[in-house]
């Protein structure tokens, strides 16, 4: 015995004096160390019976006195936790990878939506030359709702873009609601051209003496909305191509 170590396999007992290998007779190691086996348990659990063989297998461990400390210390831990190295229950928790954000396709998915969103509180055509008065409003007489609820739909998984949801899915999706929201504001400038093109000759109907050239300067022009709208579905397609390109 003495204070300090004087080779790799001499061991330390509570009262911090040091031993050599073939030592062993203080704190009754021999009978704490046979209390462990060294046989493989076929159950694949880790116990207290098994615990030394798990560790010669796993650490390459020659069979040795284990240190009474080492020894405390995997009793406590045994009590702390389950062992389940393999199947089972487990304390042991698994860090999902992280995946980054696709701040770009994220950023340019929430632009569409507030485009679209803004949309609908302006007129999309007002009357102009000889008509005095009309306008265009998106909720009651074009498709303001569909752009609405799509446009919605693109900040929404804009957002998860964001969050680093990056599937295929998400891209795909927001493409596709680009598509639809292109149809839909395109479809709107059609009609409202359409309708704009039938004023002189409604008015020619209704008012058989009107001057058919003041007649003809009636018609609707596109206002601001409907361009907010266009822009905004035009953004929400390239959002949604570049959300599905970067994620193939």
């Amino acid at each position: 015995m003495s204070d300090i170590s004087h080779g790799p396999d001499w061991w330390q007992d509570e009262k911090g004096k040091w031993h050599p290998s073939y030592d062993v007779s203080n704190l009754g190691i021999e009978r704490i160390a046979n209390d462990f086996s060294t046989e493989l348990d076929s159950s694949n659990e880790v116990t207290e019976e098994n615990i030394t063989h798990h560790f010669m297998s796993r650490y390459k461990m020659e069979p040795e006195i284990l240190d009474p400390e080492m020894i405390k210390d995997l009793r406590k831990g045994k009590e702390d936790i389950k062992w389940a190295p393999s199947k089972g229950n487990s304390r042991v928790r698994f860090m999902r990878p992280q995946t980054p954000s696709d701040i770009f396709s994220g950023l340019v998915g929430l632009g569409a939506g507030f485009l679209l969103a803004i949309s609908i509180f302006f007129d999309w055509a007002k009357a102009s030359g000889s008509l005095l008065q009309g306008s265009v409003n998106p909720i009651r007489d074009s498709n303001g709702v569909g752009v609405l609820c799509l446009g919605f739909s693109v900040a929404v998984f804009a957002v998860l873009l964001l969050l680093g949801k990056r599937k295929r899915w998400v891209g795909l999706a927001m493409l596709i609601l680009g598509l639809s929201l292109v149809f839909l504001t395109v479809f709107s400038v059609i009609d409202i051209t359409n309708t704009s093109d039938k004023i002189p000759s409604d008015l020619v109907q209704r008012f058989p003496n009107i001057d058919i050239a003041y007649a003809n300067e009636a018609k609707l022009d596109i206002a601001v909305g409907l361009w907010l709208a266009l822009g905004g579905a035009f953004t929400a397609f390239l959002a949604g191509i570049s959300g599905l390109k970067r994620h193939i």
